[in-house]
């Protein structure tokens, strides 16, 4: 969305189309001298595979994020945990530290920024955590998580983003759960609503629902359910 003056409201979500496309974008940018490709044939084939061996990380995110049905998300729940222990796994075919080796390449790329949103976003909306017992996934994240470029990339909010973005939280934790909670929620078409009619750069509508907004939206919440305790009660 976008306010009256053009700026927009919304960033993009992290899509699946995204999630091929922008690592090999972003080494084409970068260029053969610093490319993030192995040079070798086998390391480049290993890359290749560990990027399709984890291909269903974001899906599995914004699943569990998304659906509505506890009982579904317990199932998403344990897909999402055995293909962290896949990659967990795979950090272990080579010395390390990153999934290729020595090299950080496209496949950490790959998944980095899923990973850091199970850590942040699942934690908070669905109780889900990374367990300790996967050291060599918790060792990689931490690893990659220091890295200059990536501490730069997740840094806290800039002027422009909040200058750009109806988002109110700096902090980058905050920040990214204050733009998933809608798709917790399952309120996406609600923050749309809130956004095109009241949003601007560094104003959260949706988070700042007076009190006939809330009403509307616990009873839009409620219709979601077909036989939730208080609808049966009344």
């Amino acid at each position: 969305g976008s306010t009256s003056d053009g700026q927009t409201t919304n960033p993009t979500y992290w899509s699946s189309t995204l999630d091929c496309l922008l690592p090999e974008y972003i080494d084409e940018v970068i260029g053969e001298k610093n490319s993030l490709r192995p040079k070798d044939a086998v390391g480049n084939y290993n890359m290749k595979l560990f990027i399709q061996r984890h291909s269903e990380l974001p899906s599995l995110f914004h699943q569990l994020l998304n659906h509505p049905s506890p009982n579904h998300r317990m199932q998403l729940s344990t897909r999402l945990l055995d293909l962290l222990k896949v990659i967990n796994a795979d950090l272990k075919t080579f010395e390390g530290p990153y999934l290729c080796g020595a090299q950080f390449t496209l496949a950490d790329i790959y998944i980095y920024p899923i990973v850091e949103l199970i850590v942040v976003v699942l934690s908070t909306y669905r109780n889900f955590w990374i367990p300790p017992s996967l050291t060599s996934l918790v060792a990689w994240y931490d690893t990659v998580s220091d890295r200059p470029s990536v501490r730069a990339a997740t840094a806290d909010r800039m002027f422009e983003s909040k200058n750009t973005y109806c988002y109110e939280r700096v902090h980058r934790n905050e920040y990214l759960i204050e733009v998933y909670e809608p798709c917790a929620r399952n309120e996406e078409t609600l923050f749309a609503r809130l956004t095109d009619e009241r949003g601007r750069p560094g104003v959260n509508a949706y988070r700042e629902l007076d009190e006939e907004d809330a009403e509307l939206r616990n009873r839009s919440m409620c219709e979601k359910r077909s036989s939730c305790e208080t609808c049966v009660i009344s």
